[in-house]
């Protein structure tokens, strides 16, 4: 893919190669680009740009121009970035951490087209400057198949049944359950079958209340997001019925109290999808924190708070 200067357009889907026209020919192009997409409508796709920058190692540093391995490496870090955008803000950090490891590797499925801006060289190296053509759209529908804009994907239990699984396999169906916000607890009504065969290839079933879905293929991660995409693009699954409640808690006699009801709060079960503590601060002799959840059933969480201040000198509220 080469560096383009064109204006930024929404384009259709194909082998698009953003090169330089000449002047001769450029305004018939962009006839035709601008017909299919008054066709084709829907069927578009839109680019969104990064700016990136990237300091390169001497070591790494061209004599003229960036080596391919730096270019791979801006080109990855500016899909990381639009990434970051698409995300909710209560996302845990060790499921970003691993959704940033898998767009590492598969960047340029989702890089349309780049432009260097600059390549500084210094002493140290050099400092490389692109702008990133990213396919916002098949970057999007790629998270949310892995569950990571559900509101219902916080603690989703399943049952897992699985076939020829290494460790080094099993660490990695570790990494998607949590990237996924999965924990196996012997649900019925959720089965995912998984079966890794010799040859590298997985055979995968996910059954949901009657709903059963199949993928296959030689990558654990392409079976994963085949299956789980079909039940995070379910009505009920992909608008929930969760709500975000702000939790207030005052009259805390310690930061260690306030640490011993957060460890309680989220051990509360299955009510409680997401649990972010917002912070703390003290009000005169006692503190106060603040925490925002994301949760099925306000009225079981209401239920188990007041049971817990029972016998608490602190007092709680929600908002």
């Amino acid at each position: 893919m080469q560096k383009n200067t064109s204006p930024k357009w929404c384009v259709v889907p194909s082998s698009v190669h953003r090169t330089r026209h000449r002047p001769s020919d450029r305004f018939p192009h962009t006839l035709l680009l601008l017909a299919l997409i008054l066709l084709l409508g829907p069927a578009t796709i839109c680019l969104a740009g990064q700016d990136v920058r990237i300091f390169v190692e001497a070591d790494d540093a061209g004599v003229t121009e960036p080596r391919p391995a730096a270019v791979r490496q801006a080109l990855a870090q500016g899909v990381a970035q639009e990434a970051q955008t698409l995300l909710p803000d209560g996302l845990s950090e060790p499921r970003r951490a691993i959704l940033k490891t898998i767009l590492e590797a598969r960047a340029q499925e989702y890089v349309l087209g780049w432009e260097e801006k600059e390549y500084q060289r210094t002493e140290w190296g050099a400092v490389l400057r692109l702008n990133v053509d990213v396919n916002r759209d098949a970057l999007r529908a790629f998270i949310q198949s892995l569950g990571l804009t559900s509101p219902r994907s916080g603690e989703i239990g399943y049952h897992l049944e699985a076939q020829g699984l290494g460790a080094d396999q099993l660490a990695s169906l570790q990494d998607l359950e949590v990237l996924s916000g999965l924990r196996r607890d012997g649900s019925q009504e959720l089965i995912l079958r998984l079966a890794a065969s010799g040859d590298g290839s997985w055979q995968g079933v996910l059954d949901h209340a009657g709903r059963v879905w199949t993928a296959s293929g030689s990558d654990l991660l392409d079976v994963w997001a085949g299956l789980w995409g079909n039940y995070f693009r379910l009505d009920q699954v992909r608008q929930g019925t969760a709500d975000t409640l702000t939790l207030v808690t005052t009259g805390w006699q310690s930061a260690g109290d306030i640490q011993d009801f957060d460890r309680h709060l989220r051990g509360l079960g299955l009510s409680m999808d997401r649990i972010v503590l917002r912070g703390f601060a003290m009000q005169g002799d006692s503190y106060e924190a603040t925490w925002q959840i994301q949760a099925a059933d306000r009225g079981v969480v209401e239920h188990q708070l007041r049971q817990f201040f029972e016998e608490e000198a602190a007092t709680f509220s929600m908002e």
